[in-house]
Formats: structure tokens, C-alpha cells, sequence
């Protein structure tokens, strides 16, 4: 069965900067990385629907999920190091340690972790990635189109 990618309405376009203390326990679900543009497929740990001060539909399971999409990259630090590829996902789950956002930069610490029947893998990693706009596409959905 082939899913059609989920159409952006306005009350989707949300602040996500002031829901970034949610994200402590949720996870990276996708990364996606074309030139100097950067698509992180995001969901936060679970919310009371009282802590919801817009118009955000939460996921069955009660948690935002959506993409992050960052425009213009300018630069990426991992590890206190530059680093000039192709950022992707490389391991089986993303737990998101903490999530900080402005204007123009972010910062993700994510706890990476491997299942078997792979070798397992506990790696940690900060990173960091200035650009020139970031923008919340709020995708209640978001797990029927991974």
C-alpha cells in the first residue's frame, strides 16, 4: 500500500521552539540531508494535552511528531568537530538527550542505539547546525509514512 505524503496546512506551520523541552525522551525517526537543506523526522516523548498552548494535533500517542526542516545550512559540529558530509541516520533508534533551538541554529544531543541482530552500539552524540531558517511541519501521523 502506497501512501501519499501528507499535505501542509497552515495550522501545521507551528512555533516548535516552546515544545523543545518535550523532545527530552523522544527520538529521531529519519534523517534526511539534499545539499544545504536538513529534514529531521522528529516525535517527543508523550504529553498531557494540557501542555498543548496551540492549535497541534498530538500523535495517537499522545506525542508531536513531524519534520524539522532546516534551510540553508551554513554549518555542522558533531563532537566539537566540523563536519563537512552527508549527515544520516546510522543507527536503528535516535533518543533525543536534548533539543535547543533559535533563531538560526539548533542543537541535538541524541543517544544512538543499535538492535540485534547488529552489534550493539551505545553512541552519543551533540550536534550542532547553524542555517538560515528552521521551520516545524507538524505530521500527527508521521510513523504511516516512514
Amino acid at each position: 500500500m502506497v501512501l501519499n505524503k501528507p499535505m501542509l496546512l497552515p495550522s501545521q506551520l507551528i512555533e516548535i521552539s516552546k515544545y523543545a523541552a518535550f523532545f527530552h525522551d523522544g527520538s529521531v525517526m529519519d534523517i534526511r540531508h539534499t545539499g544545504k537543506n536538513l529534514e529531521f523526522s522528529m516525535a517527543s516523548a508523550e504529553m498531557d494535552k494540557e501542555d498543548v498552548k496551540d492549535n497541534i494535533i498530538l500523535s495517537k500517542d499522545d506525542s508531536i511528531q513531524g519534520k524539522l526542516h532546516l534551510e540553508g545550512i551554513k554549518s555542522i559540529v558533531i563532537g566539537g568537530k566540523s563536519f563537512l558530509g552527508r549527515l544520516e541516520k546510522k543507527y536503528d533508534r535516535g533518543t533525543i538527550f536534548d533539543f535547543e533551538l533559535t533563531k538560526n541554529s539548533i542543537e541535538l544531543s541524541i543517544d544512538w542505539i543499535d538492535f540485534p541482530p547488529k552489534p550493539e552500539v551505545n553512541e552519543f552524540s551533540v550536534i550542532k547546525i547553524e542555517v538560515e531558517k528552521i521551520w516545524w511541519e507538524n505530521i500527527p501521523n508521521l510513523e504511516n509514512f516512514m
